[in-house]
């Protein structure tokens, strides 16, 4: 091919121009007319065309010539024919010659010719025209010759000759009968076995001549079927029955195939035909038994099935069908496991298999898709038959419906599960989330939750715990869908919907159900008595059936996960009431073992607190005598330094002794106290002198008072006291250098707190902390340094009664003490007072100046006969008159003999039946206008109630100074009611000393006019809220209430008719700005503001006058 390519390369018109000078026929320019047009139509020509000119027979040929000759291409252009046809000249110069002298022209068709072109010899055919060609003088001047090269061509006809003659061969020894028909369906050859088999000769059989021995009730058909196949140039296969010689017509089985040429066209086809009576009454046979077989299977009512030795499933009966719902033959071969639940595909081939493989039995359980949609459980079972040599031949099997038996296998199992699990499981969540899997998995449900139900507004329903499949979504929360079926619910009703999208209760409603999707619902309501407390609800993402046997499993499961998550909670409940009744147990033992220990230092407290109080008043009424005497004795001694020297040191110690009684009364919780409404801040920075003096420079101080700090209710002198001895304390613990804090806050102290502390209140408290970075207190001592006596100090350093005090004064204002204490590191002692509500009591300060005295008559009872001589002579020193009596019962025949007294100056503790306060009371029945001033070392309960003063009470306690009796019984006197003389003139101006509470909202004004009341000798208790007012008007005795008529709360006329209304001897007076006085109670005095003392006071005169 490359030497054609090469040699076809050089073009004929190029070989022309170039033609080699030396050629027989010279230049072309030279050439005779008749050679130049012969030429000249020959290259023109698209046919291979050879020009062989003159005697020596020169090749003139054109271009699509060139490629026949091959390497001879472009020598022998222009040269002589025997050089380069040298091979063949001996067969081609014949015809050349035969032409040229006879001059007819030569035709043949796939001439052979022996040819050397492309370097090697080979023979070839062609088909080829030799035509003469004349010159002007008529005679053969060359020869034009005209080919066709067929070698190719020559060459299959050869081998097709050659394979049809074997096919001829091999077809009439063939045992079958083989045909050939051309493409226009025409019988060409029949082998001789047709001809033996049906008696035909090869003209009757040839053509459509076969057609003759078909049965005639199988012609049409046959014929049809070949012309069909013909048409569309298909294979085809028929059966019919064809005449044999003997007249017999037998069954024949006609197959053929088509018959393509080498290009693909369609030449015909080759078939054959074969007998096949014996077999097709076999079929019959067999037809007829499998007709028997299948009749007999289809009257069962199993699933039955058979495949071929390999496991091709091509049988099943009706039952099959009707099962599964799916088209008859969809299934055959291995497409039966499409079927299968996916869950169990692989179990069940893999199982087929290896039964195939072994031949063993195959029995499975496995889930089959029923013609509704569902997958129900079967079980598949299958045999081998086995010929004589122990090959297999066939599987029977059958698939036997067991989903009912294996549901209720499966569910039991479950079950039993799930309570195996509910009891493992402590958590109530677990236990609902392991149902809910439980029927989710077995139910195949797409969502499966435990649903609380509430009775509050809003959703009434919200899902606990919920299993969803994996393509479905999280319903946790609320569920207002299932409102709608509540009544049915509460009715305990199962709920049912098998179709969301067409039930009438929901086709038309706008469900949140719906969106994620849920196509159908079981609702299983689980009852407390008869309260709904719970659903058991189930979803599917499709509308579903659900039967009675699932539906019966749901609630079976409700019932138990109720149970279940119900006992757990008691469980659960009752674990912790057993712990919690374990702790309370070991705490209240705890407390029980504290309460006895705090009940029996209390009572360790208290006898000693009695015996002080005792010991406390015999030692000052000592005191006292001693005391009177000594500042008698002074008046004598004037002048006399040295005398007025051991004056001085005897009052000293004195006062010393009288300190220390006072410290037993404090922690014995028998100091009388005087509480004020206090801002115990503004009262610890006023004392910040005294401390200094007191601790000394050396230790620095620092006070911290918190913002907002809350009032609180103590007597001031005794909060001095408790400042100072803490002080005093840290002082000594720190060895006179250190730090000194004093932190002032609010605090609460909570029921758990006040249940480990008694006597403590819960409630607001004020905190006064003292912390100095002193030497601590070991741990084993805290409990002993509040017992008098106790100190840590060395002896004869202090008495043991500073913390003692502190302690009893707290406690009695209703307070607590807790000190915190660590050896290196200080100690703390917190002092909690309670909170006060009303507003802070100014304190009235009592003017100084010579020590007055005055005229009245005053009756001193006192039982001891030293100090009451003492009080006589002082009196009468100062100018007195003085009555004296032993005891009450003395005292009372004096008042009631009619001497006008004006102060009945008594001890609180005397002996006899009458006690002081009933003198008193007696007194002022006799003379309403006597003023009563009590003294005492020790009080008792007589005037002293909750650790205060009753209210109006003055008292003077023991010992006291001349200067201390001489101002009291001037305030007490001034404070009396006036007392008319015979004519009927009063002798004093002021009234008797009145119990006042004041409420005003504006702070100046409140404090100015508490200060005005006081200074006319008034005991008076202020607040600016409506709550301080009612709270002190519950627990305090009250003569008057003074209250502000537009309070910013709701509004004095208001408050005013309330507290009169509870409090109907109360007695009020109405202060207003603008004169309006609304709903206040008729008897009511009113004054307008501004008011002046003289105003004030003559109210309080009114007030006094309007008494019964």
């Amino acid at each position: 091919m490359a030497d054609q390519v090469e040699a076809v390369s050089f073009r004929v018109d190029d070989l022309l121009r170039n033609l080699d000078p030396g050629s027989p026929l010279g230049a072309p320019s030279d050439w005779p007319p008749v050679l130049k047009t012969t030429f000249g139509i020959m290259i023109a020509s698209p046919l291979q065309t050879v020009l062989f000119w003159g005697p020596e027979y020169v090749a003139l040929y054109n271009q699509a010539y060139a490629p026949t000759i091959g390497q001879k291409h472009p020598h022998a252009f222009g040269r002589p024919a025997s050089e380069y046809w040298s091979e063949l000249w001996d067969d081609l110069r014949p015809l050349l010659d035969q032409v040229r002298d006879q001059g007819d022209p030569v035709f043949m068709r796939d001439r052979p010719f022996y040819i050397e072109r492309h370097g090697r010899p080979e023979v070839v055919t062609f088909d080829i025209s030799y035509s003469p060609v004349p010159d002007e003088a008529g005679r053969t001047a060359g020869v034009l010759c005209v080919v066709n090269e067929t070698t190719e061509r020559t060459a299959y006809e050869t081998r097709l000759r050659e394979s049809e003659e074997r096919f001829r061969n091999m077809a009439d020894s063939a045992p079958v009968m083989l045909w050939v028909v051309d493409k226009e369906g025409r019988c060409t050859y029949l082998n001789t076995r047709w001809y033996e088999y049906t008696g035909q000769t090869p003209e009757e059989a040839e053509g459509f001549g076969w057609l003759e021995v078909t049965h005639p009730d199988d012609r049409d058909m046959a014929s049809q079927v070949f012309l069909d196949a013909l048409s569309r140039q298909e294979p085809f296969r028929l059966e019919y029955r064809l005449r044999r010689a003997d007249g017999i017509y037998r069954w024949a089985i006609d197959a053929a195939e088509p018959r393509l040429a080498g290009d693909g066209s369609f030449l015909g086809y080759i078939g054959s035909v074969i007998d096949i009576d014996d077999r097709h009454e076999v079929e019959r046979k067999l037809w007829e038994s499998e007709a028997g077989l299948r009749a007999l299977t289809n009257s069962v009512d199993q699933m039955i099935w058979s495949t071929t030795p390999d496991g091709f499933h091509d049988y099943y009966n009706d039952r099959w069908y009707e099962f599964t719902g799916v088209p008859a033959g969809s299934t055959d071969g291995d497409a039966w496991n499409g079927i299968f639940h996916p869950d169990d595909r692989e179990r069940a081939w893999s199982i087929w298999q290896e039964c195939l493989m072994t031949g063993r039995p195959y029995h499975i359980e496995y889930r089959l898709r029923h013609n509704t949609g569902v997958y129900r459980w079967v079980i598949g079972r299958a045999n081998p038959v086995s010929d004589a040599a122990g090959n297999i031949v066939r599987w029977y099997g059958t698939c036997t419906d067991v989903h009912e038996l294996k549901t209720a296998e499966l569910r039991r199992s479950a079950l039993l599960a799930f309570d195996e699990t509910a009891a493992i499981l402590d958590n109530p969540d677990q236990i609902a989330f392991a149902a809910c899997e439980m029927v989710g998995v077995n139910l195949a449900a797409s969502r499966v939750a435990y649903v609380l139900a509430r009775s509050d507004e809003g959703s009434g329903f919200s899902s606990a715990k919920e299993w969803i499949s994996p393509s479905t979504a999280d319903l946790e929360g609320e569920l207002p869908d299932l409102e709608l079926f509540r009544e049915q619910l509460e009715r305990g009703e199962t709920v049912v919907v098998r179709d969301l999208r067409e039930d009438h209760r929901t086709r038309y409603q706008e469900f949140r159900l719906q969106v994620h999707p849920v196509g159908s619902v079981v609702a299983v309501p689980l009852r407390n008595q008869n309260d709904l407390a719970a659903i058991f609800a189930v979803h599917d993402a499709e509308p579903a059936r659900w039967p009675e046997e699932d539906l019966a499993f749901i609630r079976d499961v409700a019932v138990r996960v109720y149970n279940a998550v119900e006992r757990k909670r008691a469980e659960k409940n009752l674990l912790e009431l057993m712990v919690s009744l374990e702790e309370q147990v070991t705490r209240r033992t705890e407390q029980l073992r504290q309460s006895e220990e705090r009940l029996r230092q209390s009572q360790k407290l208290e006898t000693i607190g009695k015996l002080t109080g005792g010991v406390a008043h015999d030692f000052n009424n000592l005191l006292q005598v001693v005391a009177g005497n000594l500042q008698l004795l002074a008046k004598d001694v004037i002048g006399n330094a040295k005398a007025e020297r051991r004056v001085t040191n005897a009052m000293a110690g004195v006062s010393r002794g009288a300190k220390l009684a006072s410290q037993l009364l404090a922690f014995g919780r028998r100091q009388p106290l005087d509480p004020k409404v206090i801002n115990i801040g503004r009262f610890v920075r006023d004392m910040d002198d005294m401390l200094r003096r007191s601790i000394g420079e050396a230790i620095e101080i620092e006070t911290v008072v918190a913002g907002g700090l809350w009032n609180c209710l103590a007597d001031p002198a005794q909060v001095e006291n408790a400042v100072l001895n803490l002080a005093i304390n840290a002082r000594d613990a720190m060895a006179g250098h250190g730090r000194l804090t004093i932190e002032l806050g609010n605090a609460y102290l909570d029921d758990d707190y006040a249940s480990r502390h008694e006597e403590v209140e819960p409630g607001q408290y004020v905190v006064l902390s003292v912390t100095d970075t002193g030497s601590g207190i070991p741990a084993d001592m805290l409990d002993l340094v509040i017992e008098p006596f106790f100190s840590t100090k060395p002896e004869g350093k202090g008495t043991g009664l500073g913390l003692s005090m502190v302690f009893g004064f707290a406690k009695q204002s209703g307070g607590h003490v807790k000190i915190y204490s660590e050896v290196g590191h200080g100690t703390t002692v917190k002092m909690y007072l309670p909170r006060a509500i009303a507003s802070e009591d100014r304190e009235v300060v009592v003017q100084s100046g010579p020590i007055p005295g005055g005229s009245e008559t005053i009756l001193v009872a006192e039982d001891d006969d030293e100090v009451r001589d003492t009080v006589v002579e002082t009196l009468t020193d100062l100018g007195y008159k003085v009555l004296k009596a032993p005891n009450a019962d003395a005292a009372l025949v004096i008042v009631e003999a009619g001497i006008p007294i004006d102060l009945l100056f008594t001890d609180v503790v005397m002996p006899g039946l009458m006690k002081s306060p009933e003198l008193a009371r007696r007194a002022r029945e006799r003379q309403p206008d006597i003023a009563v001033l009590y003294t005492s070392g020790y009080t008792e309960n007589s005037i002293v109630h909750g650790g205060r003063l009753d209210a109006g009470v003055e008292l003077l306690s023991k010992p006291y100074t001349r200067e201390a009796l001489a101002r009291k019984v001037r305030q007490v006197l001034a404070g009396r009611s006036p007392r008319s003389d015979a004519s009927g003139s009063p002798v004093a101006k002021t009234p008797r000393i009145l119990r006042i509470l004041f409420v005003e909202d504006d702070e100046q004004i409140r404090e100015n006019t508490s200060e005005m009341l006081r200074s006319l000798g008034h005991a008076v208790r202020s607040t600016s809220l409506e709550r301080g007012a009612i709270e002190l008007a519950q627990t305090e005795e009250l003569d008057l209430l003074i209250i502000d008529l537009p309070l910013m709360e709701t509004g004095g006329a208001e408050l005013a008719a309330r507290l009169a209304a509870r409090h109907p001897d109360l007695r009020l007076i109405l202060a207003s700005g603008n004169g309006l006085v609304d709903r206040a109670p008729v008897d009511a005095i009113t004054v307008a503001k501004p008011y002046s003392s003289l105003e004030l006071e003559r109210a309080l005169r009114q007030v006094m006058d309007s008494r019964p």
